[in-house]
């Protein structure tokens, strides 16, 4: 009987020493991130942590901890599920609800993280803690009549077709008294050429809410692309648009006017004035419908034969999964016509349809995985006056990437698009794959 009361008690022991080793490991841990966000080694804080969420999720101390280092390297909803646990259990902890109406700002949800702020700012808090509180409701405020978005991006990469032309040197044309002639193409520029190049984009967006229900929405963007010794194909792209918008619970329709000013080699090539319109459906958080079309008046300042007026009509949908990975997907089929407006050149005119599917989901913290593919077939008004054959193309795109989050705010990317025009003529055919890696900045 002895000898087995001692070997329980050796086993409580034993039971007793491992209990307090894990406790005063946990201690190390959370002293160890407080030490880090003190030092702003945010970065180094949350991959401390995260490694520990299953294991420790619950603890107050260490979810507080997860979500401030979450909120700091930009994983707002990890940031808010810890946060909620520590509320779940402190409800009445006013520095966890504070973060969490900081993580939802951060989110754009200046709705509840107004509430979270207000319900804050009537508990007993220092003064100092009022006055940041007070900065973020000014600015909610703010938000709820004009909200103003943008990014500035610089990169560069590597373009195997920077002219979207044959691969071939020749092509079959039809002689006189029947058959074919191969015909060599004598200009570089009428085969594809490679090159490296530098880009850089910008954009702002603009929201004014005129009431609950309506709002005027606007933006504005340019890219240029500067290649390294084929400046020939130089291209910059300057985009804008204005509508109007309006919402109500799960619907919102908008309406407006778009306007783009296509340059080649630093001369006008193409000028596009348009209307646009959607018809977007929420079903719930996660899942969207999308109805959209687009009229486009296509103006070629030195081409005016190739002057077009284009109609597209479509439909999309979008999903967002939970759990870590967060896949994003996303999906449209669309149809239309793009018609000459000189009706002596019925080869120039087309009709489209195609299908566009992507996706994007995290892979760990601070990266993320995208991918996309599209595939358009397009079949021509009339006989190509050359060839002697109505021109069918049939254009496939697919692309990818990675992007990593150095801090909130600023992300790496790199990517690749490659396409694949097959057409029944052969001047038509060709296949590009561009390299890109770039720096965005999202204010």
């Amino acid at each position: 009987m002895r000898a087995r009361y001692g070997v329980i008690g050796r086993c409580a022991f034993a039971f007793l020493i491992a209990a307090y080793a894990a406790s005063t490991w946990a201690d190390a841990l959370t002293d160890r991130a407080k030490r880090l966000l003190e030092q702003k080694k945010n970065q180094e804080a949350y991959e401390l942590l995260l490694p520990q969420e299953g294991a420790r999720a619950g603890d107050p101390e260490f979810d507080y901890l997860l979500g401030i280092a979450a909120i700091e390297v930009g994983e707002n909803e990890r940031a808010v599920f810890a946060l909620e646990r520590v509320l779940a259990v402190q409800p009445n902890n006013s520095l966890a609800r504070a973060e969490i109406a900081r993580a939802y700002y951060a989110m754009g949800e200046r709705e509840t993280a107004k509430k979270e702020f207000e319900t804050v700012r009537q508990q007993q808090i220092p003064e100092g803690a009022k006055e940041t509180i007070d900065r973020y409701l000014s600015a909610i405020q703010a938000s709820e009549s004009t909200q103003f978005s943008g990014f500035f991006e610089l990169g560069g990469g590597y373009d195997t077709n920077v002219n979207s032309a044959t691969s071939n040197n020749q092509v079959a044309v039809p002689a006189a008294g029947g058959g074919l002639i191969n015909l060599t193409l004598t200009s570089q520029n009428s085969t594809e050429r490679s090159d490296s190049f530098g880009l850089a984009s910008g954009g702002v967006n603009v929201t004014h809410k005129l009431s609950q229900q309506w709002a005027v929405v606007g933006g504005a963007a340019g890219a240029a692309k500067l290649n390294r010794n084929v400046d020939q194909f130089d291209t910059l792209t300057l985009d804008g648009n204005l509508g109007v918008r309006w919402t109500q619970e799960k619907e919102a329709i908008t309406v407006g006017v778009q306007a783009q000013d296509f340059e080649l080699d630093w001369g006008r090539y193409r000028e596009t004035a348009g209307l646009i319109g959607q018809w977007q459906h929420s079903f719930d958080e996660s899942h969207q419908a999308t109805l959209f079309g687009q009229y486009a008046a296509l103006r070629y300042p030195t081409q005016d034969i190739r002057d077009a007026n284009r109609k597209i009509l479509g439909a999309a949908y979008a999903q967002a999964f939970s759990g870590d990975a967060a896949p994003v997907v996303f999906g449209s089929a669309y149809f239309g016509r793009e018609e000459q407006l000189d009706p002596t050149v019925p080869n120039l005119g087309h009709k489209p349809v195609g299908v566009r599917l992507g996706g994007q989901m995290r892979l760990a913290a601070g990266w993320s995985a995208f991918a996309n593919a599209s595939y358009e077939h397009r079949k021509y008004g009339g006989p190509e006056p050359v060839f002697g054959v109505v021109r069918t193309d049939n254009q496939s795109d697919f692309g990818g990437g990675i992007s990593y989050v150095i801090r909130p705010g600023t992300t790496l990317i790199a990517q690749f698009a490659h396409t694949e025009n097959r057409s029944n003529i052969d001047l038509f055919q060709f296949h590009r794959t561009v390299y890109t890696a770039s720096i965005r900045f999202n204010f």
